[in-house]
């Protein structure tokens, strides 16, 4: 019994012992470390649809008389005749009148404020309502057209750059993308935010 015993403890206590040291005995692995570059998808997103913009309708409203010219005849003459009532002009000449009538029924010494204002009452049931600015104004708001169009262009410029520096060909290179190279000695132009180097 004591041989088995003894027998039954050895053989488990030889299983570990060849275990932990087993691994020993072949000799040490290599491990090799290598580092290469991982090429990453970078999606490109889907560019916003174009602006539509709707074209709003400007008055250029002035206290400027409007010419009320007189109906033409059939040859395409504009035909006057001396005043009916004998009416003279200061220098003593007689006063000259449309003999067909005129071409608008407005009111003399009619202006464009006042055509302005007569088509505002149409539009809003008789009430006198719009929109003033001045000509300071104007171009004010000129000038902020022109700064967002300058913005708008730059950041479209930075947004072609990276577009075109991320994408890949085809065949997977990125050696040259759409319209650009990617490499150093390429004569791609450099944006002017960001330029590629500062003696460019």
């Amino acid at each position: 019994m004591t041989v088995k015993n003894s027998i039954r403890w050895m053989i488990p206590a030889l299983i570990l012992t060849l275990t932990i040291s087993g691994c020993a005995g072949f000799g040490a692995k290599k491990i090799e470390v290598s580092s290469k570059p991982i090429e990453i998808e970078i999606i490109q997103p889907s560019m916003p649809r174009n602006i539509d913009l709707k074209e709003p309708m400007w008055h250029v409203v002035s206290t400027a008389k409007i010419a009320n010219p007189c109906v033409k005849d059939e040859e395409g003459k504009r035909p006057k005749m001396d005043h009916p009532d004998g009416l003279l002009k200061e220098n003593g000449k007689p006063v000259r009148v449309c003999e067909l009538g005129k071409e608008n029924d407005w009111p003399e010494g009619y202006t464009y404020l006042d055509r302005f204002l007569d088509d505002v009452k149409k539009k809003n049931n008789g009430d006198i309502v719009f929109f003033a600015i001045s000509v300071e104004d104007y171009e004010l708001m000129a000038y902020n057209m022109q700064e967002l169009r300058r913005y708008i262009r730059e950041v479209q410029e930075v947004i072609v750059y990276y577009r075109n520096v991320t994408i890949k060909n085809p065949d997977g290179s990125t050696e040259k993308g759409v319209g650009v190279s990617n490499a150093k000695d390429s004569n791609r132009p450099s944006v002017g935010i960001f330029p590629r180097d500062k003696n460019d």
